[in-house]
């Protein structure tokens, strides 16, 4: 029998990649770092390892800052600054107005996309953290492992090089090899300067080692795993898979496994319809222009087994991952035709076996995050824009909440909000008049000119009963309008603990319609008592992990309130819970020291409060305003010298004395903060100051001077909301269904956004489509006023296809 020999070297290179030599660094003897040693069981004692008292370094081949500038493209400056930032617990609203120095102005949403990601690096490090302590436990951790380990840049790598090592795992073919022996050849083949004998590893009575080819074929399952987990070519495949596109495609799944779901289908849970996901049963799109909700959609019908998935790799990552493993292996050591043939193999064997369906799960992986990250974001943009609609102020509002066989439940507020009557009318009566009377009464009483009538059952058939009486002239000499509000966690709220805590001998049924009137007169008041899923502003919501949308969602709820700001004097428990840096116990406590010793004077009488200590109060000092109960009692109160105008601003209170400063600049008096003349001039010298001269000379950044002098040149009781063009769409008529035409121009309220559209509310029943496509170039909000032109009905569903014409 002829021999089979290969050449191998004697000792195995190890190329280390630039991250690698940063981790050299960190570990040699001038580097400061402490690392923590891994304790090991009695029943550890015995298994081998590469020293008794070895010491397990967690750090990885990279700094967090570096995985922040890859992934979000942001200066390597700025990454570091706002890593230490995350690290001290700053909250993301302080961040975003009080350290724009530090940022470089960047904004909220940029701020959270950020801290996000800071927060899957950290998770990817307790992860590695906890596979090197598994592998370690096992006796199988060695410095190169640990180094493959240390330096992955993704959970899914993580994943394919811890897999073996899973408890409970079925074995790898490598793994089955290496039980055969035939680690060491295969190793020595790898390397390639000697010759070795594969055919002395051939075992007649070992079915597989029986021949040379079961031989060949396990060194090739271990020379594969070694590629598949090399460090610098998990690298190159993430480089490749970041630079190409890959093509999604999708059809009807073979419904014979479903069939036979459906069959042993529990009763108590729903099927999905098939039809819902008919756009895919022939689908195809590149991962650049796949749309988030499609992903999304994909997703489901998948996880259903209504569609099947495939992803296309392009040819070219073979070709470039074979290129680089030709040079960094094959071509290297002895010339030997069987050696070159085994390594050929096994590079195509870890391509299509492993690597191969790594990609593909990075891909997927990759774009369901984005996916959920985008509908995330549209939730969260929604949301935001629903909370941020500006107030109407001065005015009392009667709260309709629409019904049949309850009637209609009336709530009259005041213009502060405070319930005055409530009233129940039935519009199906066999006495027309009487809920006509009663409603007049009302109106009449508190000179209201202004309803908020609820989206809910009946509330066509009430508007237009509502909109004949306006028609008619019935409640004059009051010009009475109405707005619709949508009543999404209306009813939540008016069960709640918090409801019955406000309103103890209330029926539930009445406060839905105070809600209401109260969702007209102050939303981000209202809103902030209902859980922001329940609000009606986002879609594919079940898609998303519900952790993940319940803390974006209530960091843009924190973030509105922050940005606001609320009255110490005057704000609810539900408003300071959402401050920057409160809670709801310690909202509870600063109102709970309100009621004991009055109404504060100061934002530094916070530091007295139980539970507010400095870092809590440098969070949120700068979102609470102490001000004075109205304009004519404002001199009396501040004629205490515990008050301070500055308690009024946006400016905070780390930054008085450079406020005191400019104000001395230009010979101002602080008592003159907030008169018109005041900002009139402040605004004046604004314009022609010289910013970064003056920054200069008060030694302080410019971020910080141009927030002051932004703060100075606002009125004392400036809302922000205030500067919306958005609000709620007064009417007197409406439009039915069946009077609408095609080319019909209609005009309505943004009330949702999609990633394919914008649904408008246009006054009858139904919310009309804007597709993107038909948007002609605007950028729609919740809140806009448009107008646009009827391209398609479609009586039968209930669908309008609207063309975007301008706003309004």
């Amino acid at each position: 029998m002829q021999q089979r020999t290969c050449s191998l070297p004697k000792s195995q290179p190890h190329i280390i990649n630039t991250l690698q030599k940063k981790a050299k660094r960190r570990s040699s003897p001038g580097h400061t770092s402490e690392e923590p040693k891994l304790k090991r069981s009695k029943s550890d004692a015995n298994k081998p390892s590469s020293s008794k008292h070895e010491i397990i370094h967690y750090n990885p081949s990279w700094e967090d800052y570096e995985l922040l500038v890859g992934t979000q493209s942001i200066n390597e400056n700025v990454a570091k600054r706002l890593t230490k930032l995350f690290d001290d617990e700053n909250t993301i609203p302080f961040i975003a107005r009080y350290r724009k120095d530090q940022t470089g102005n960047l904004t909220a949403e940029q701020l959270r996309d950020i801290k996000d990601e800071y927060d899957n690096i950290k998770l990817l490090k307790m992860k590695i953290r906890t596979t090197l302590n598994n592998i370690n436990k096992q006796g199988q951790l060695d410095s190169k492992l640990r180094k493959i380990i240390l330096g992955v840049q993704s959970v899914e790598e993580l994943e394919l090089i811890y897999a073996p090592f899973r408890p409970g795992a079925k074995r790898t073919l490598a793994e089955r090899a290496k039980s055969l022996g035939l680690e060491p050849p295969a190793l020595s083949l790898l390397e390639g300067a000697e010759s070795v004998n594969l055919e002395r590893y051939i075992n007649k009575h070992n079915r597989e080692l029986s021949s040379i080819g079961d031989v060949e074929r396990g060194v090739m399952h271990i020379i594969a795993s070694v590629i598949a987990t090399d460090t610098e070519v998990l690298a190159l495949l993430r480089k490749l898979r970041i630079e190409s596109f890959f093509t999604i495609e999708c059809k009807k799944a073979n419904n014979t496994r479903r069939d036979d779901r459906i069959r042993n289908y529990k009763t108590t849970r729903q099927i999905v319809e098939e039809s819902k996901f008919a756009n895919y049963f022939t689908f195809s799109a590149s991962s650049k222009f796949i749309k988030p909700h499609q992903v999304l959609a994909i997703n489901r019908g998948e996880a259903h087994r209504i569609l099947s998935v495939k992803i296309n790799v392009p040819d070219f990552i073979y070709n470039k991952f074979s290129q680089f493993a030709t040079t960094k292996w094959i071509d290297k050591g002895k010339s030997d035709k069987d050696r070159k043939r085994i390594l050929e193999m096994a590079v195509s064997d870890a391509y299509k076996r492993l690597l191969q369906p790594h990609v593909v799960r990075e891909v997927r992986a990759s774009l369901k995050v984005k996916a959920e990250k985008a509908s995330c974001e549209v939730f969260s943009t929604n949301l935001k824009q629903l909370l941020l609609m500006p107030p109407v102020k001065g005015k009392y509002i009667l709260g309709m909440d629409p019904g049949f066989s309850n009637g209609c439940q009336l709530a009259m507020i005041s213009e502060t909000g405070a319930l005055l009557t409530t009233g129940n009318i039935f519009l199906n009566t066999k006495t027309p008049e009487k809920p006509i009377i009663i409603l007049a009464q009302m109106l009449r009483t508190y000179n209201c000119t202004l309803i908020a009538l609820g989206n809910g059952t009946a509330c066509r058939e009430t508007e237009t009963w509502l909109s004949e009486l306006i028609q008619n002239n019935t409640f004059s000499p009051l010009d009475v309008v109405y707005t619709i509000v949508n009543e999404d966690g209306a009813s939540i709220y008016s069960c709640s603990s918090e409801a019955r805590k406000e309103f103890p001998d209330l029926d539930p049924k009445y406060i839905s319609a105070v809600s209401l009137a109260r969702r007209v007169l102050d939303p981000l008041a209202e809103l902030v008592k209902v859980e922001p899923k329940h609000l009606g502003v986002g879609m594919y919501q079940h898609d998303l992990p519900k952790r993940q949308l319940e803390e974006a969602l209530d960091e843009v709820v924190t973030e509105c309130v922050s940005f606001v700001g609320v009255d110490l004097n005057t704000a609810s428990r539900c408003l300071l819970r959402h401050i920057a840096g409160l809670s709801d116990k310690r909202a509870s406590r600063i109102i709970q020291y309100r009621e004991d010793h009055g109404l504060y004077k100061s934002r530094m009488e916070l530091k007295k409060v139980k539970g507010i200590g400095s870092k809590i109060f440098e969070q949120c000092a700068g979102f609470l305003r102490v001000e004075p109960a109205n304009s004519t009692v404002a001199a009396e109160f501040y004629e205490d010298s515990e008050t301070n105008r500055l308690d009024c601003t946006y400016i905070h209170p780390e930054s008085y004395g450079v406020a005191t400063e400019i104000l001395k600049h230009f010979n101002l008096d602080i008592a003159s903060i907030g008169q018109r003349h005041f900002f009139d001039y402040i605004k004046l010298k604004f314009e022609t100051l010289d910013m970064d001269q003056f920054s200069a000379s008060l030694s302080q950044s410019v971020e910080t001077v141009r927030m002051i002098m932004d703060s100075l040149i606002q009125p004392l009781n400036y809302d922000l909301r205030d500067e919306s063009v958005s609000g709620p769409v007064f009417k007197k008529g409406l439009t039915n269904f069946q009077d609408l035409k095609i080319n019909s121009i209609v005009s309505g309220n943004v009330s949702n956004v999609t990633h394919f559209g914008c649904f408008v509310d246009i006054g009858v029943g139904t919310p009309a489509l804007i597709h993107s496509t038909k948007t002609c170039g605007f950028t729609l909000q919740i809140g806009d006023k448009v107008e646009a032109k009827v391209i398609s009905l479609d009586e039968g569903n209930r669908r309008i296809g609207l063309l975007m014409i301008r706003k309004i």
